[in-house]
This record gives structure tokens, sequence and C-alpha cells, in this order.
């Protein structure tokens, strides 16, 4: 078998899995610094400590190397963006369609240090508190997701039509 090919079966025979350990190198650093820098020099000084920290995946045969996670298929999570609970972590490790492994390691690491840190300091949760009720029931009821919910950053919903438009734009046109 080539090289590409054995590349390729490797990469099939991983099932994807939520590796706990960006979030653990996050939550250490803002513990440690929170409060002693300004805002964009504390995102700038924890990338730096991220970047001296994380596992470098370096993978036999491969001409391109680096992975998002210390290995292929693990997945990092982003606490300081949107802080999982253990039950999203449950649902990402049993749900039927594209499921996550989320090992014994990754709820220990979540319920020990990294929600008990970012519940009411994520990004996701300060803005959250700022949300007018309309906003808000509106996302209760399901009419649409905030994009660090679901998915990784850099995500939008609604193809960017809420912001040119706007909701009562939309509400003119369901009427």
């Amino acid at each position: 078998m080539g090289r590409v090919e054995r590349l390729r079966e490797q990469s099939l025979a991983v099932e994807p899995f939520i590796s706990v350990e960006r979030a653990v190198i996050m939550t250490r650093f803002y513990m440690a610094h929170a409060g002693r820098l300004s805002v964009p020099v504390m995102r700038a000084t924890a990338f730096e400590h991220l970047c001296e920290r994380k596992t470098i995946y370096i993978g036999a045969d491969e001409l391109i190397v680096g992975e998002r996670g210390p290995e292929p298929k693990a997945t990092p999570t982003f606490p300081e963006l949107t802080c999982h609970t253990l039950q999203d972590l449950e649902i990402l490790n049993t749900r039927p369609k594209t499921p996550y492994r989320v090992g014994d390691d990754v709820f220990e690491a979540y319920r020990r240090e990294v929600i008990p840190y970012w519940e009411r300091r994520s990004m996701r949760s300060r803005i959250f508190e700022t949300l007018p009720a309309e906003w808000r029931n509106a996302y209760d009821a399901g009419v649409f997701t905030e994009f660090m919910e679901q998915r990784a950053p850099g995500h939008t919903v609604l193809d960017g039509k809420i912001y040119s438009k706007g909701m009562m734009a939309f509400k003119r046109d369901i009427a």
C-alpha cells in the first residue's frame, strides 16, 4: 500500500473525539493572569502561551503536518468563547450522527476546572447577559442559533442576511 493510501486509511479509521488539552491550557493561563493585563494583551499572551505548550502532531509519511488537536481527529474546545456543559459533552459523545467521543479525562477536566472558571466568563455567557428579551425569546424558540454554540469559531448564521436586512425586514417579508 502506498503512502497516500496508508494516510487515507489511517484517517478513515480514527473516530473524531474531543481533546481537552487546549481548554486546560487556556483555563489555567486565564486563571493565573485574569485582571492583570488589558484584554488585547491578555488574548495575545494567551495565544503565545498556547503555542508554546500545545502538542504538535507530526505523523509518519505526512508531507504537510499539524492538527487542530494533539493528534488526528482530536477536536479542541474554546471555553473562552463557549463553555460547554457536561450535558453538551454527553450529547457530543452519544449522538448518532457525527459523534465526537468524549473521554472520562475530558468530563473530569471540565467538571473540575473548565466549567467552574468559564461558565460565567465565556464570551457567549457575557454576550447573552446583555441581549434584549426579544432576542432571547427568539433564540429559545429555535428561530436561530448563535455561531459559537454548535460550530468552531468563524462560522455565522443566516448567510449574513440578518446583519444586512435586520429582524424587522424578516418580519415584513414573512408578513
